[in-house]
């Protein structure tokens, strides 16, 4: 969760995204897309999946000015996941 929350989110959507508008304007959101997947390189398997799933967040965080609706969304989704790996594990 520290992670994706201050590993990520606060750094891609709340740090980065807000200086890359004024380099790349309104498609600032799209250059932090790719950016978030070429953060994955060390899983080269997940780089598809991290490039939709950064568009869909970067997209709005950019939007309404805000990296919580990212925060909030990576965070269920990791929660979901690790909820989901504990369940199989302790069966």
């Amino acid at each position: 969760m520290f992670n994706t929350v201050l590993g990520e989110e606060l750094l891609f959507r709340g740090y980065l995204l807000p200086r890359m508008e004024g380099r790349f304007g309104r498609k600032a959101w799209l250059v932090n897309g790719i950016a978030f997947a070429t953060y994955h390189l060390h899983t080269p398997w997940t780089i598809p999946t991290a490039l939709l799933d950064s568009l869909a967040l970067s997209y709005p965080s950019q939007r309404y000015r805000s990296a919580w609706l990212a925060i909030i969304v990576h965070s269920v989704q990791s929660l979901i996941i690790f909820l989901g790996v504990l369940i199989l594990v302790l069966k």
